[in-house]
Formats: structure tokens, sequence, C-alpha cells
């Protein structure tokens, strides 16, 4: 579920880009970021998570308030490269308010697609979710390899009828703002019917508030799902995805701000470690941690008896 900071009056939402090795949620992430006003946008990062690389940003879809009066802010992650250890997908996918699942169109992707979503549906469990319940995109990427496919039909064998998909050449960029702007059009129509965002807290307290702050949720049915630069000029498009000139002022590492939420994630003990997982939300973005403890056995004349 998106974290709302009523005090900072911001929406923080998470997307992940899941699927499997060389399918192109790199090359996807990399061209979004680059399409994306820089005024709008964090920094691009790279961080080790469970022996695996997680690549991920934030930037906010749209320059004025919206719902209320609270600004949107998505954080979107992958993990690069193959991925040996599940345990990083799972951990990745923990609170996530929107998946794209990116496969390999060709016919010799399409067993790896099937695995992938097996194991998404699994993931999700461990967190009491259905693939069906949260809003998810299917992007077919390297169509230009892959001969005549209909995206339609791959989702209805892959048992995801009716859901966003499009084919796409992330290389070229091509079909990229379209899955982005599918699935984010989803994320802000779950967000809007939250009961904590129906009133404005401060016209509960009576203090004054924006008359535009009211009417921003409705004027978003009237506005693409995000805004795009493209080649230096402001381009706007129903399809399109995204927006944003100087980059957002980073939150120093291990610095919780006030609004701040920490996820508990998966304990693991081994060799007399304990290593215990924190997801650290915060208003410039959400921290991976990993606390380790080492574990020695207690003296017997130490123990109470």
């Amino acid at each position: 579920m998106a974290i709302v900071n009523h005090a900072k009056r911001e929406i923080n939402a998470k997307i992940v880009y899941y699927g499997p090795e060389n399918a192109g949620k790199s090359t996807s992430l990399r061209y979004i970021y680059d399409r994306i006003k820089p005024s709008l946008r964090g920094e691009l990062k790279t961080l080790s998570s469970g022996g695996s690389s997680l690549f991920f940003f934030d930037f906010s879809p749209f320059e004025q308030p919206v719902f209320a009066g609270y600004q949107l802010r998505l954080h979107v992650y992958t993990l690069q490269g193959l991925v040996a250890n599940p345990a990083a997908w799972k951990m990745t996918l923990k609170g996530a308010d929107g998946v794209v699942i990116v496969a390999d169109a060709t016919p010799a992707g399409r067993p790896a697609l099937r695995e992938s979503v097996v194991r998404l549906r699994e993931y999700l469990g461990c967190y009491g979710l259905a693939l069906d319940v949260v809003p998810f995109a299917l992007q077919l990427n390297k169509v230009d390899l892959a001969g005549p496919v209909v995206a339609s039909e791959v989702a209805s064998e892959l048992g995801l009828d009716g859901q966003c998909a499009c084919l796409t050449m992330a290389d070229r960029g091509e079909g990229v703002l379209d899955v982005l702007a599918g699935l984010s059009r989803q994320i802000m129509d779950h967000i809007r019917v939250r009961e904590d965002l129906r009133e404005d807290p401060l016209q509960e307290k009576g203090q004054e508030v924006d008359a535009s702050a009211g009417s921003s949720s409705k004027a978003l049915q009237d506005k693409p799902a995000v805004e795009i630069m493209e080649n230096g000029e402001n381009v706007t498009a129903v399809d399109s995805a995204l927006c944003g000139p100087a980059a957002k002022d980073s939150v120093p590492p291990g610095h919780l701000t006030s609004g701040g939420m920490v996820a508990l994630g998966d304990i693991c003990v081994e060799d007399g470690i304990v290593r215990i997982p924190l997801d650290v939300s915060h208003p410039g973005g959400i921290q991976r941690l990993v606390v380790s403890v080492s574990i020695a056995p207690v003296p017997a004349a130490d123990v109470a008896v």
C-alpha cells in the first residue's frame, strides 16, 4: 500500500520491474529516467541486495499536487542481471503498489516468462497478496526479434486476461512509456479511493486550504498518467507516462526523517549471524538496510538459575 505522509502532504508509491535475466528491465528504467524532467526525479542508484544489484530511482509524475493537494511520488525498482537468490526478488517486491512483468517476447523467452509469472505469484503470496489484486502490466520486449506477437494472446496464455499488455523495444524506447502510463493509471485509481485521502486533514482542523487542492483529484481524470519531456520539448500524450530541471535533494544514508516508516523483512540466522533486513521509507525515498548481529554462546557461569 502506498505510504501517505500527511505532514509532508506526499504520497509515495512503489513500482517494481520484475522478470527474467536479460529481459530488458534495466534498459527500460534507464530510458524512463532519461525522459523525466530533471527537476522531478531523484538520483539513479545501484545497491547490493541479497547478492544481486538493486537498480532504482524516484520521481514525481506531476509538477502540481494531486489527490486533495497531496504530491505523488513514484519509486521505481528492479534487480539487474541474474538473480541467484530468490529472496532478493521477494524482498524487492515487498510493499509494491504495482508490478511491471518484463519478458523476452521471442519464442525462446516464453518458458522463462511462464516460470517468472509462477514465481511472482508465489512471492506475492508470501505477503498475503494475489497477483489479480495488485496493479500490474505485461511488457513483452524485443518484439523486433520475435516475429508476429499479439500481446493480448500472450497475456491470456498466462492467465493475465484484461490487464495492460504492451509490445516494446526497450533499447529504442518504443512502447516503454506506454507500459508505465498504463500501470500508473491503475495505481492512481487504487490511491484515489483511500479513506485517508477523501478528506483534507487541514480542512478538518479548520485551516485554510488552497481552493485548487479540492479539485486536483478530479483534474487527474483529464490529465495523462504522466507528463514527459522528450528531445528538450514538453510532450503530453494520454498513452505516455512521466515527468520533469535540478535534481531532488537526497536524504543522507541511514537518516530517517519525520514521517518515515521502517518495515521489517525476513530475518535470516546463519553461522551464528542474525541478519535483519529493514526497508526504511522516508520522503526522500526508500533505503534498504541489513542489520547483522553476531551470536556467541553465553558461559555457563553467567547464566542465571
